[in-house]
């Protein structure tokens, strides 16, 4: 009887230690998702709660963000069972169109999930869009040749966008007019032209003006690297 008895109440022990343990929840779920936003509406911002939902201290060592995210740090490192904690997020959508998905890593001693993994998600709704993407790339470039580039101009919005005051730097050519209007949910290709007198990296900007709210001026950077025309490059 007496080994029994201490049997159990060794199991008991190790249960009750098993059971013991802190354990971290963001309140609300692992997710945080802003929806639809607009390019105007960075950077997102929102607040986690954090919560000790076990029955042993919570200690809170560090926070881990991925690129774009910022937080102002855990307000309380040390949870006692029950209590929470908050802790401001901001989310910068920088020149992204469509799906985003970011994420901030929470290290503690909760046993089951040491790094508690949260999800920042939004969709950056863009009524103007530059393909394929936010640059003019010129891959050609060679002195004394010119070279020449296709880039497409999206509306995504329901209403008629009217481009003017179109502008260049650096011997920058183009294909739009004065005045051109892109059509509700309809694309515009902009033929995009340079010639380049002397070897070396280029740059250059195309802006314009526009109608909608969102983009009062649309700045778009060219880009590319002018090689020599002796080089392999152009030999092969």
């Amino acid at each position: 009887m007496k080994r029994f008895l201490t049997f159990a109440f060794a199991a008991l022990c190790t249960l009750t230690t098993a059971y013991a343990q802190p354990k971290l929840e963001v309140l609300g779920g692992d997710t945080y998702d802003w929806g639809k936003v607009k390019p105007a509406d960075s950077p997102l911002k929102t607040t986690l709660k954090i919560k000790n939902s076990g029955n042993q201290q919570l200690k809170i060592s560090d926070v881990k963000v991925g690129c774009g995210c910022t937080t102002t740090g855990i307000a309380k490192k040390e949870l006692s069972p029950g209590e929470t904690t908050t802790m401001d997020v901001s989310l910068n959508t920088g020149a992204t169109s469509g799906a985003m998905t970011k994420s901030v890593t929470i290290n503690s001693n909760d046993p089951l999930s040491p790094s508690k993994l949260v999800l920042l998600k939004a969709e950056v709704v863009r009524a103007i869009q530059v393909l394929p993407s936010q640059y003019i790339t010129f891959n050609d470039l060679k002195p004394g040749s010119e070279s020449t580039t296709k880039i497409t101009i999206r509306n995504t919005s329901p209403n008629d966008i009217t481009l003017s005051d179109v502008s260049t730097t650096n011997d920058l050519r183009h294909n739009l007019k004065s005045k051109t209007v892109v059509k509700a949910n309809s694309n515009l290709d902009v033929i995009v032209k340079v010639k380049i007198k002397e070897k070396g990296y280029y740059n250059a900007l195309l802006k314009m003006k526009t109608s909608h709210p969102d983009f009062p001026l649309l700045e778009i950077p060219a880009y590319g690297n002018a090689l020599d025309a002796s080089s392999p490059v152009y030999m092969n």
